[in-house]
């Protein structure tokens, strides 16, 4: 999703800087592709191989752990990239300082996974939660060479490592350990084996040295920022997981559940469907966001470049999810057979709603990368706070009146956080609210005309099957989107910034591409 994004951030910076950014464009392009390409089949293909609960416990794991990583790291990898007077010392300190965090939050968890697997009562936990738990120690042995790798935007090795490592542990230990009927067990190996690969790749295509000796001093720098981001991140990180650590909890509570059983499968059902909604924004984060933290961090300084950046990246983003979003909220019941089978369908209509939260969260990543980057991290964390109390609350009330309404809350809740990360952009930067809010009218624009196709197509079109119905919505929503840009390429205009403006040229090549954009001056770039 942040490609256009990167691609007009490397035209607001030097020369040489932008080639880097483009560089990075292209391999983080690369990158985005496959591994949606993988995880989509990984995922699709384990839905059909283990049960629904299985879903529900992994869930329930990979929060905690996803939690708890943040603090056994305390955000020392973000300090790393954005220091701009990197000594051979602070390598060393970030090093041994994961690695005793590492193996702390591993003996934690290997000690206190008897209690989690009590207080849902659900003893396989215990086993699945100690071998998750090495995670937090593999991770820490990756966390200089990664964080090296990112600050020198060296993204065609980050890309190999992540192929290494997602073909490795999801598709070959993974699928394998599923087909021979390993249960949970295959997604439990999958993930270990993935960290291992990534850990061992990132060490040998990034070169990685420091001094062996320790001084603690260096090591206190980066932990004043890296705290404040630990802070930021792990509350951030909470709100987004309310849903699935409290649902199987307090399945009880929703209607129409008779056992205890029965409410672990519907908790793992809204589990896959917020997974799904959830995997833009994870590998957003993960690949397209380290990009835009490390380009923002270069221009830290530089208020009129980032108020640019945040202008125009917000409208390229509304143009692309918006109408992308709308899209899938009609099409969700056939994505949901064609993906994860049958045996998913229900969980259709929870995807719709929770899919509306993409929007927002999208558009507030790109607030947050500008926080981490203009060390404001700590400002930050006062709205997360709010934003993890209101996600808590909304999800615990809503509970008993069905998986719907907590999708719906979890759509209110993430655009209140959205509204107050555009406040505190304005805050940063001094880029009004009013300016915000309007570059993401080109993508309600788009939006609007999406929704009246796809409605129109309910209405008035034949019944097809799930494929044959996402092959031809998606072929006539394409052409009547092209066809409204050709009439009136001025829909996508807002706050003087037209995003086709930032189009390389070898896509200005292609002939009705380009008879498009000879419709309007083009500006100087």
């Amino acid at each position: 999703m942040f490609c256009a994004v990167i691609f007009v951030g490397s035209c607001l910076i030097t020369l040489s800087e932008r080639k880097q950014f483009i560089s990075s464009f292209n391999w983080n392009t690369a990158t985005v592709v496959f591994q949606i390409i993988i995880q989509m089949l990984y995922t699709g293909l384990l839905a059909r191989m283990v049960s629904t609960d299985a879903f529900a416990l992994m869930g329930i794991v990979l929060a905690m752990m996803g939690f708890a990583e943040i603090f056994s790291q305390v955000g020392i990898g973000p300090a790393i990239i954005q220091r701009k007077d990197l000594h051979p010392q602070h390598l060393s300190g970030a090093f041994y300082t994961s690695l005793i965090l590492g193996l702390l939050f591993t003996l934690v968890f290997v000690i206190g996974a008897p209690a989690i697997a009590a207080f849902y009562k659900d003893e396989r936990l215990t086993l699945i939660t100690q071998v998750t738990a090495t995670s937090f120690t593999i991770s820490a042995l990756a966390v200089v060479p990664r964080s090296l790798m990112l600050k020198a935007m060296n993204f065609k090795a980050f890309f190999v490592a992540g192929m290494i490592s997602i073909i490795g542990g999801n598709l070959i230990i993974g699928l394998s350990l599923a087909y021979l009927g390993y249960g949970v067990w295959a997604y439990v190996w999958a993930l270990f084996a993935q960290n291992v690969l990534m850990t061992l790749s990132f060490w040998l295509f990034q070169k990685t040295q420091f001094p062996l000796i320790w001084q603690w001093s260096y090591t206190r720098e980066l932990i004043s920022y890296g705290g404040a981001s630990t802070l930021f991140n792990a509350l951030n990180y909470a709100a987004t997981k309310v849903d699935v650590t409290l649902l199987p909890k307090f399945a009880n509570r929703l209607p129409d559940v008779s056992s205890p059983k029965q409410g672990l499968e519907a908790a793992g059902m809204y589990e896959r469907s917020a997974y799904v909604m959830s995997l833009p924004i994870t590998i957003m984060a993960k690949l397209s966001d380290s990009v835009l933290f490390s380009g923002m961090s270069k221009m830290q300084d530089e208020n009129e470049k980032l108020k640019k950046l945040i202008l125009t990246a917000s409208q390229v983003l509304s143009i692309i999810i918006i109408p992308s979003t709308v899209y899938i909220i009609f099409t969700a019941g056939a994505i949901i057979q064609i993906y994860l089978g049958k045996n998913y369908a229900d969980s259709a209509d929870i995807l719709s709603i929770l899919f509306l939260a993409i929007i927002f969260r999208s558009l507030s990543r790109l607030n947050d990368a500008l926080l981490r980057a203009k060390n404001a991290v700590m400002k930050g964390a006062y709205y997360k706070l709010f934003y993890l109390i209101i996600m808590i609350i909304g999800v615990y009330i809503s509970i008993p009146f069905g998986m719907k309404i907590v999708a719906t809350s979890i759509v209110i809740t993430t655009f209140i956080h959205y509204l107050m990360s555009v406040y505190l952009c304005r805050k940063l930067i001094k880029v009004s609210i009013l300016k915000q809010l309007k570059a993401t009218i080109p993508g309600i624009k788009l939006g609007v005309m999406t929704f009246c196709i796809m409605l129109a197509f309910k209405i008035f079109g034949p019944e097809l099957k799930p494929l044959s119905e996402l092959l031809v919505t998606v072929l006539l929503w394409i052409a009547a989107t092209i066809s409204l840009l050709y009439i009136s390429p001025k829909v996508l205009f807002a706050n003087g910034i037209h995003p086709f403006d930032f189009v390389p040229a070898r896509l200005r090549s292609i002939p009705l591409l380009g008879k498009m954009l000879r419709r309007w001056p083009q500006k100087e770039t």
